[in-house]
């Protein structure tokens, strides 16, 4: 399994293309906004001659989400996320709007991600497990075979997602990092929704806001 990471619209949101030998590929939290990210996206995916299978979000709050529709109506491919989020997207475009981006078009779930719903493409398996806390439906997405995972804004690399936003909570947050999270093994790579990567390791004991000794 490849991972390419792409940095979009003016919060840096970390967009994945998730593939493997056969080219079929998951794009993870596409943020890309403008027509020369869009661009760049989809050349990419031309030039790897990799073939999208579906979009899914770690949570839908509007930096992760500006390229969703784009990539429903280019590629015909469905959208997955967790249906406690469906409230970010009813009002995706206000939010939207106090950054100057707009949401022409209302966003759909085609896939509900549950906790424990399997993700299968080309001969890859990811599973996602709810990790609410940044936002109710906010979901950590794994590879087991692989030993990686992707975030979303609930972990990043020396620090958690802010909870004072719309429905999110600390204390949720902490008990998804605590324990979910950091309850897989060490040796997991995090690809957090911003920054850099890190590990389940290097978070566990280094980072000041979840270490536990």
């Amino acid at each position: 399994m490849k991972v390419e990471i792409f940095r979009f619209n003016l919060f840096e949101v970390n967009t994945y293309l998730v593939y493997d030998q056969t080219k079929e590929c998951v794009i993870i939290d596409p943020g890309c906004y403008s027509e020369k990210e869009r661009e760049f996206l989809t050349k990419t995916l031309e030039d790897k001659e990799l073939k999208p299978i579906m979009i899914i979000n770690t949570h839908c709050h509007s930096d992760h989400i500006l390229g969703v529709n784009f990539l429903k109506e280019k590629y015909g491919i469905p959208f997955a996320a967790n249906p406690k989020d469906e409230f970010l997207l009813e009002n995706a475009a206000e939010y939207a709007s106090r950054w100057r981006w707009k949401i022409d078009t209302p966003i759909k779930i085609d896939i509900p991600c549950e906790d424990g719903t399997i993700i299968k493409f080309g001969e890859t398996v990811l599973k996602c497990t709810h990790t609410p806390g940044h936002t109710p439906g906010g979901q950590t997405i794994y590879a087991e075979k692989e030993k990686i995972m992707f975030t979303g804004d609930t972990l990043f690399k020396g620090t958690i997602g802010r909870t004072d936003l719309d429905g999110a909570s600390y204390d949720d947050e902490m008990a998804s990092i605590r324990n979910i999270i950091l309850r897989f093994d060490s040796l997991y790579e995090i690809f957090p929704g911003h920054g850099e990567p890190t590990s389940v390791g290097i978070e566990t004991t280094e980072n000041p806001f979840v270490k536990i000794i």
